[in-house]
């Protein structure tokens, strides 16, 4: 019995240490959980300004507006379709975090939206985005994939993109340079946080979005969590 508690407790340390000292205390504003994310999330910029506005188009036709998301949290991603390095990759951490904040029960309070960027034609650049969805095991009742319409030009989301700060430039056929940002929007239309690159963990992000959904207390009681589902395990 002795040894089993020592295990605990020396479990318990070694968790802590992971999540850092200072996140374990509870956070009472947004401010002081934006602070502790930062701490253990490098790649994690949160920032307090409206989200630049779209209407686009979804798989099967239908148009999504940046105003019909209003009253969930957005976690909104750019990829260029044909992409075959890093667009796959940010895709791949995109459905991780779906998949915990599922885990989480906060499916009903988020919404997934990735927007293609593609300037080659809508039909290829439609079945590349269902072959997406499939491939990563999306859940579509939180996810959708947003291109431009029959009649706009070519460029309409890469001006959607513009704005939000990143640029798609084709450079060769069937190639597209850019930048990779993960953005965060709360229920009021304002972009919260951008997670850059490809190495944030998807935990970091979720933990935020779960802050914007029930409050600052909620990043505690998700690291609390974090560490007894830890200690629990290794006697699994």
């Amino acid at each position: 019995m002795r040894n089993r508690r020592t295990a605990i407790l020396t479990a318990a340390i070694i968790a802590t240490s992971a999540f850092g000292a200072g996140s374990l205390s509870f956070a009472h504003s947004l401010d002081e959980a934006e602070e502790t994310l930062q701490e253990r999330e490098r790649y994690a910029q949160f920032v307090d300004q409206p989200a630049p506005a779209f209407s686009l188009t979804d798989v099967d036709g239908n148009i999504v507006s940046s105003s019909d998301l209003e009253e969930s949290v957005v976690v909104l991603n750019f990829i260029y379709t044909r992409c075959r390095e890093a667009c796959p990759v940010h895709m791949n951490l995109i459905a991780e975090v779906q998949e915990q904040v599922n885990d989480a029960g906060l499916h009903e309070d988020v919404e997934f939206i990735t927007i293609a960027t593609d300037s080659e034609d809508i039909a290829g650049t439609r079945d590349n985005m269902r072959a997406y969805g499939t491939n990563f095991d999306f859940d579509p009742a939180s996810w959708r994939f947003l291109y431009r319409g029959e009649n706009e030009p070519a460029d309409t989301t890469r001006q959607v993109a513009e704005a939000y700060g990143l640029k798609f430039d084709d450079v060769a056929e069937g190639v597209q340079s850019h930048g990779v940002v993960t953005h965060v929007i709360d229920q009021s239309g304002r972009m919260r946080a951008r997670f850059h690159g490809l190495e944030f963990a998807p935990e970091h992000l979720v933990d935020y979005v779960e802050v914007l959904v029930k409050g600052p207390e909620a990043l505690s009681d998700s690291l609390w969590g974090r560490i007894h589902h830890y200690v629990t395990n290794i006697f699994n």
